[in-house]
């Protein structure tokens, strides 16, 4: 068995998965892993780069249907064993050997069913991706107020967003994003992966709460991954719409919170 599977699921990523691929090759080290990629029918040359990278720990699943950011990562999760698998986003460059840091910290704190690094801008800057379990309001404030309203409610997004950890220790986190999520095998085993009700957005929301149900997610301060962070959803009519569908059916199964 592997120490480390990554799951990379791709839609179009020609510009940007060379180097996302490369950078995992060149920073991990110590620990025995695999990438594993699962194209949802890109239409692109993402496939063809791919399969360009001379690597023999690389596998590509071409699938010819696109069913969604949860389903290709459980047919990942589902593809092979693994001590942890690692939920990895096509727009990540990772540094400073960061997997093996993680698997001894998992390895050392078996009551942690998942965890997520800093993630940061190619600027440094840090991008705050641990939320609380969200409400219709926190949603709605950071995906339709414009930006320069958003100061009049800026108290609520920093609580939302967990500020006042100062992302400066170890902490539990209720909603942890999707670009990273580092998962003990046997926790992901036990949830049967990602809800595939989701087509995309909120199903890291889900799963972290079910981990939590069962086990502990936390943010591990100490090192980083860098994340381009395109917002899709920000400037596409028909993912806002599927951001939607996501929010009705996430809030039908979990329960209307409005505020």
């Amino acid at each position: 068995m592997i120490d480390v599977l990554i799951s990379i699921v791709t839609y179009n990523n020609e510009k940007i998965i060379k180097e996302t691929i490369e950078s995992i090759i060149n920073q991990t080290y110590g620990i025995s892993y695999k990438i594993v990629i699962y194209d949802n029918n890109s239409v692109d040359k993402t496939i063809e780069i791919i399969k360009s990278i001379n690597a023999c720990n690389l596998e590509i699943i071409d699938a010819k249907t696109n069913f969604g950011f949860g389903y290709g990562h459980n047919q990942i999760i589902n593809h092979e064993k693994a001590k942890y698998y690692l939920i990895y986003n096509p727009d990540l460059r990772i540094k400073n050997n960061i997997l093996k840091e993680l698997f001894e910290f998992m390895e050392v704190h078996i009551d942690i069913g998942m965890t997520t690094p800093k993630i940061i801008y190619p600027d440094g800057q840090l991008q705050y991706l641990c939320k609380q379990n969200p409400t219709v309001f926190d949603l709605f404030v950071r995906r339709f107020i414009p930006g320069f309203l958003q100061a009049f409610v800026q108290a609520r997004i920093e609580r939302y967003e967990m500020r006042n950890t100062g992302y400066n220790k170890i902490f539990n986190i209720p909603y942890a994003t999707g670009c990273f999520m580092f998962f003990r095998g046997e926790i992901l085993k036990n949830l049967n992966g990602f809800d595939e009700n989701f087509f995309m957005y909120l199903e890291d929301a889900d799963i972290t709460r079910r981990v939590n149900m069962i086990s502990r997610s936390v943010f591990y301060p100490f090192n980083s991954v860098e994340h381009l962070w395109a917002r899709g959803s920000h400037k596409s009519l028909k993912l806002a719409w599927v951001t939607l569908k996501s929010a009705i059916y996430y809030f039908n199964k979990w329960g209307w919170k409005f505020i």
